[in-house]
């Protein structure tokens, strides 16, 4: 394999961001301890010799206005965007032709733990995680291995924005009381609230939508209902499917 050189793995970074993958980090998985550690093994993914691990990710709305663009007419395309971009930065830029990508994908791989030990975000009342500064406008997009000796990214842990917000309006934004700055986010009452609330809290959560943290990232109204609604129809199925 013919290793790349720092402009190439420079220019790798930059071709991702151009298309809104303005989030990324390279992990050394030997490193992982505690439940991040043990859901990898329980996933059975374990690096090749010399692999590393790329965890990519978009913040705020650039991949969106990359998508509407492109107009693929695939029914995920965000998946397919991803897997697309994955092996052709590594095949383009990182001297890799055939990366392993763990996620899109069917492995049970811990996103928002990863996340963390990216330094990208850190857990909030929400009950998803929050950036100190996309806030919770950013989502993780791939996940892969490569077999090129990219440099670690150096991170520092997240400091959550929620400990200095004054007002919280999280908190009560919520119609049913779900969100919690220090007890645990009530998942029941949400996922209740959400399937009785089709058309409000079924696709756009208030709580969200009321933090002040990366305002200026919030996802388009286009994309909100994108998401939303491709969630709720998930919700809507598991809740179908569930044993009464």
């Amino acid at each position: 394999m013919t290793l790349p050189d720092s402009n190439a793995l420079s220019a790798g970074r930059a071709w991702l961001e151009a298309l809104g993958f303005n989030l990324c980090a390279v992990l050394d998985v030997d490193t992982f301890t505690g439940e991040l550690r043990d859901a990898f093994k329980a996933a059975r993914v374990i690096p090749g010799p010399g692999e590393r691990l790329v965890v990519l990710g978009m913040a705020g709305s650039a991949m969106w206005t990359h998508l509407e663009e492109r107009s693929s007419g695939t029914d995920h395309p965000f998946d397919d965007f991803s897997r697309e971009a994955a092996l052709s930065v590594s095949q383009r830029f990182w001297g890799d032709r055939s990366p392993r990508i763990l996620y899109p994908g069917v492995l049970p791989i811990p996103l928002q733990q990863l996340g963390r030990v990216a330094g990208w975000a850190c857990p909030s009342p929400l009950g998803l995680d929050i950036s100190p500064l996309y806030g919770p406008w950013f989502a993780y997009r791939a996940v892969f291995f490569v077999k090129t000796p990219l440099p670690f990214t150096s991170v520092e842990t997240a400091q959550s924005p929620c400990r200095s917000c004054r007002t919280k309006p999280c908190l009560t934004a919520c119609p049913v009381g779900a969100v919690h700055f220090e007890g645990a986010f009530q998942l029941d009452a949400c996922l209740t609230q959400r399937l009785d609330d089709p058309s409000g809290c079924g696709v756009r959560c208030k709580s969200r939508l009321a933090c002040p943290v990366g305002a200026e990232h919030r996802y388009s109204d286009a994309q909100l209902d994108y998401h939303g609604q491709r969630s709720f129809d998930a919700l809507r199925r598991w809740s179908a499917a569930k044993p009464q």
